[in-house]
């Protein structure tokens, strides 16, 4: 497949980047080898919405997210 994008990183900013380019109907290949370097963080702050969210929940809900887009991949 042909990609628009490809966004290396599935954290936060990554995430957030493949969900605008995707929602804009771009291909984008999101790339994440999952071995974030903040797996011991038991909680995040200043995420506006995911306030005391474990890293690994937000991470969680946001490829939730991207799964309803069929130009994510």
């Amino acid at each position: 497949m042909l990609y628009d994008c490809i966004v290396v990183g599935g954290g936060p900013a990554g995430a957030n980047a493949a969900l605008v380019l995707g929602r804009a109907k771009l291909n984008v290949l999101l790339i994440d080898d999952d071995q974030a370097r903040n797996k011991v963080t038991h909680e995040s702050h200043g995420f506006i919405t995911n306030d005391r969210l474990s890293p690994t929940e937000i991470k969680k809900r946001a490829f939730n997210d991207l799964l309803k887009y069929p130009t994510i991949h």
